[in-house]
């Protein structure tokens, strides 16, 4: 589509063992009966997407800083997934640094709940963006179901929170099917590491971009053959999905770009540069 952009938002890294992204990375054999896990780096982003006809759009909007609404983050995610990120480079800051302010945003869609991808949203109370908010149904009432059953946000091993399941004046709309939201975006339903994860389809005049998401997060987890993450919901979900997420990359003549890849993060170019 003729004027349709997109800008990855490298907003920091997340530090933790290689077996949460790719289940038994390196597993121990009987020649070398004590494999080791290193802490390893993975990136996270967001997704800024500029359309000719509805202004700028967010797929996904990171992380909330550790506290700063009052609400510590869980025990558990501060010992297993360690959050390496400048306060500055956290959805509220990086954008109007670069001459966007929140209240341009015209709408949100947000792969899944999962607070790495979800807990941005908090900083959206009161803008136009908060009323316009999409979000996979599946993930969407698993999410509630998880964070609102959970006695207490500190103690939860889940990355469902209720801090962001119940953050105040967002209004959301769940995404039943794949849908073409606007001209030249689609979303995707892909279940596996959850229920259903959005992943977003591009359709730019220079060529198509698939984003798979947490649904496929890295060149390893896409294979073939396919590794899924340790963090799943369903693993016959997942291989279907990286089924479908093949014949779309197929179809559309799409590149895919990855969410927690590291090595496939170096190659791409981050805002304020922007794929049209």
């Amino acid at each position: 589509m003729k004027g349709l952009a997109f800008a990855i938002i490298r907003y920091g890294s997340i530090w933790n063992d290689p077996a949460w992204n790719v289940a038994v990375p390196n597993p121990a054999t009987a020649h070398h009966p004590r494999a080791e896990s290193v802490f390893t780096e993975y990136p996270a982003s967001f997704i800024l997407i500029r359309h000719p006809k509805v202004g700028y759009i967010l797929y996904d909007v990171g992380d909330f800083p550790d506290g700063e609404d009052g609400v510590p983050r869980p025990v558990y995610w501060k010992e297993y997934f360690r959050p390496q990120m400048r306060r500055e480079d956290y959805i509220d800051r990086i954008l109007p640094r670069y001459g966007v302010q929140l209240s341009e945003v015209s709408h949100i869609i947000l792969s899944h709940m999962h607070y790495d991808h979800a807990g941005g949203i908090k900083f959206f109370k009161g803008t136009h963006a908060a009323q316009n908010v999409f979000v996979p149904k599946e993930d969407f009432v698993q999410g509630c179901l998880a964070a609102l059953t959970a006695d207490n946000e500190q103690t939860t091993e889940s990355p469902y929170w209720r801090s962001i399941m119940t953050a105040p004046g967002i209004a959301y709309h769940l995404l039943e099917e794949d849908t073409e939201l606007f001209p030249g975006v689609k979303v995707l339903l892909l279940p596996g590491h959850t229920p259903a994860v959005g992943a977003l389809l591009l359709e730019l005049e220079s060529g198509n971009y698939l984003f798979p998401n947490d649904a496929c997060s890295s060149r390893i987890n896409y294979g073939p053959p396919v590794h899924p993450t340790a963090i799943l919901y369903d693993s016959l979900g997942y291989e279907k999905s990286v089924i479908k997420l093949r014949r779309i990359e197929r179809e559309h003549k799409a590149k895919l770009i990855y969410s927690h890849d590291l090595q496939a993060d170096q190659s791409y170019r981050h805002f304020p540069y922007f794929y049209e």
